[in-house]
């Protein structure tokens, strides 16, 4: 008996419809970014009611309070004027410096022949919009990366710590000796060359522990003016810590071998709005791991791999947005050629504050203290 076999060639083929897009991270930042001063990344949106190039941040010091102890202060307790003695006179100055942010506009698309949506086994149109939507909150991560490690002299000028020339990343290290730290040491102890200081890290010492992560928060808490944390329910402080995953496993192995470190703060975490599952948190501080921020190499001392955290507090960055990220169209060759694109109009630094008339003496990063650490592979 003869069976009838179709041809190979002959055969209907059954396209899956739906197409599987490359998982792209989304944007890690998004739960630190909001518009009041004690976001870690504060957003400014007024030039979308407005025109302008530039948007210009209000930095307000903490009050010191009266230190006069005649007056009824106590050193380094209680601050103010007490009873009988005269307010007048005794007054403080409020301390505002200003850091401006220009913007500028981004754009990418992609383009396609429409025959092609006759043929595709896929929404074409679609999986543009949706993979360039992807493609800006890669964007804005990987410049808000760029942006906590960047190098500013001038509070003005911001350059990637990777193309900053030697000199730039020696002042800044003088600038803000007291908010980055060496691991074990730190800055403020007379550290003016940091590629010789990073020499110095070794990995008996100088690891990412939480010991060590508990002396880069105590200097962002001497600092001067301090590392203002971010307030949760009005009372409660805490810093976030952002790292590569080589620092992150390091501190998750370390904290590991500590009674109750990984429990601190018990049931209070399920409701810790800057908290998210897979996040450490020790000693006041939710550390996040950031697989995209990269290590600085084999730089430490008898070639040590040394990786850096970023220890954040209120406006650590600056975000200024003319225009939110929105999809744009074009066709070309009568309509033949069907392009699809995304485009934003913003901006992202690194927030500096300085003294002088501009605000751009000796500037210091705002809310960031920078730590450097080895690590072992």
């Amino acid at each position: 008996m003869a069976q009838t076999v179709v041809p190979t060639n002959s055969r209907q083929i059954q396209w899956e419809s739906k197409y599987f897009r490359e998982y792209v991270r989304a944007n890690r930042f998004s739960k630190y970014m909001g518009t009041d001063e004690l976001s870690p990344i504060q957003i400014n949106e007024d030039l979308t009611k407005k025109v302008g190039e530039q948007v210009n941040f209000t930095l307000v010091n903490r009050l010191a309070g009266n230190q006069n102890t005649l007056t009824g202060a106590v050193a380094n307790q209680m601050s103010g004027i007490t009873g009988y003695n005269r307010l007048k006179g005794n007054e403080e100055a409020q301390v505002q410096r200003n850091f401006r942010v220009s913007v500028a506009r981004t754009r990418w698309a992609v383009l396609h022949d429409v025959f092609d949506e006759q043929v595709s086994a896929v929404d074409i149109a679609d999986s543009k919009r949706a993979t360039l939507m992807d493609w800006s909150k890669e964007n804005i991560r990987d410049r808000i990366i760029i942006a906590m490690g960047s190098i500013s002299t001038d509070g003005s000028t911001h350059t990637p710590y990777a193309s900053a020339s030697a000199g730039n990343r020696n002042t800044w290290l003088i600038n803000n000796a007291d908010r980055i730290c060496f691991a074990a040491s730190n800055a403020a102890a007379g550290y003016t060359v940091l590629a010789t200081d990073l020499t110095q890290l070794d990995t008996t010492n100088d690891l990412f522990t939480g010991a060590n992560l508990k002396k880069l928060k105590d200097m962002a808490k001497a600092a001067t003016p301090k590392v203002k944390p971010i307030k949760v329910n009005d009372e409660e402080e805490y810093y976030v810590c952002f790292c590569g995953t080589a620092l992150f496993r390091a501190l998750q192995s370390d904290l590991g071998t500590l009674n109750q470190a990984l429990i601190q703060g018990g049931e209070s975490r399920k409701d810790n709005p800057i908290f998210t599952s897979g996040d450490l948190m020790y000693d006041g501080i939710v550390i996040r791991e950031i697989p995209e921020i990269q290590n600085l190499g084999t730089v430490g001392a008898s070639s040590a791999n040394v990786g850096v955290a970023y220890l954040c507090g209120a406006q650590a960055l600056s975000y200024a947005i003319a225009k939110r990220q929105r999809i744009i169209q074009d066709t070309d060759d009568y309509g033949a050629a069907v392009g699809v694109g995304v485009e934003m109009w913003d901006g992202i630094a690194k927030t500096y504050f300085g003294s002088g008339a501009a605000d751009t003496t000796t500037p210091k990063q705002n809310g960031i203290a920078t730590g450097f650490f080895a690590y072992v592979p």
